[in-house]
């Protein structure tokens, strides 16, 4: 079963705990929702790098809404069931609906192809030339703290198979990372796919922020 990532003060001091969610608290995604076995972790998150890949235009417009408003959950809901066919599903295959780890695969596809891959340290790295990025949630606002303190660390998690070896060993120093950037008090508990979407989706906000304008 997937571990799900504690985040307290009390990891400040390690940079992340871990714990193993009971058949009563199963794995939860960055909006709450369940979280499948890490097969169709993967499944899932092929299945969003496949919708970006083939509407990278629709996964553009959705992405650039606010996910708290019903707008954003029609779209996505649309975008995913139009594509829910043999373009991005193969065998008849069928998935438990998971919104934002979907929205994270999507986000972490179109940084990848939208831009130079030797340009996304800098494009997500703090920048004061940047406009604010108003946080919509105090996930975000960690993520996005994270994202913008570490990138290294971020693109390192991108770079690998999800329900990994390689991803659990990736999420070390993004688990630092999200401590540092985590409010004082807070508790936060998320699993690794839920933490990766959640950067991917803060990432992508940071990487399409312009610059400020200038008067």
């Amino acid at each position: 079963m997937m571990r799900a990532m504690l985040l307290s003060a009390a990891a400040l001091i390690s940079g992340m705990a871990f714990g193993t969610p009971s058949a009563a608290d199963p794995a939860r995604g960055a909006h709450g929702e369940y979280v499948p076995d890490p097969f169709e972790v993967q499944a899932i998150h092929n299945f969003g790098a496949c919708i970006a890949d083939t509407t990278p235009e629709g996964a553009r417009r959705v992405l650039a809404l606010d996910f708290r408003s019903s707008e954003y959950k029609k779209s996505l809901h649309s975008l995913v069931y139009g594509h829910d066919d043999s373009r991005c599903l193969l065998g008849g295959w069928r998935y438990k609906f998971s919104p934002s780890l979907i929205a994270g695969a999507m986000a972490e596809a179109l940084l990848k192809s939208d831009i130079k891959k030797e340009e996304l340290p800098k494009r997500l790295a703090y920048d004061p030339a940047r406009a604010p990025i108003q946080a919509r949630s105090d996930l975000e606002k960690m993520a996005l703290c994270t994202v913008m303190q570490a990138p290294g660390a971020t693109l390192s998690l991108f770079a690998t198979e999800p329900a990994t070896g390689a991803e659990q060993a990736a999420m070390k120093p993004v688990g630092d990372a999200l401590s540092n950037c985590l409010q004082k008090g807070t508790q936060v508990t998320l699993n690794g796919p839920g933490v990766r979407s959640l950067l991917a989706l803060a990432a992508w906000r940071v990487a399409t922020t312009p610059e400020k304008a200038v008067p």
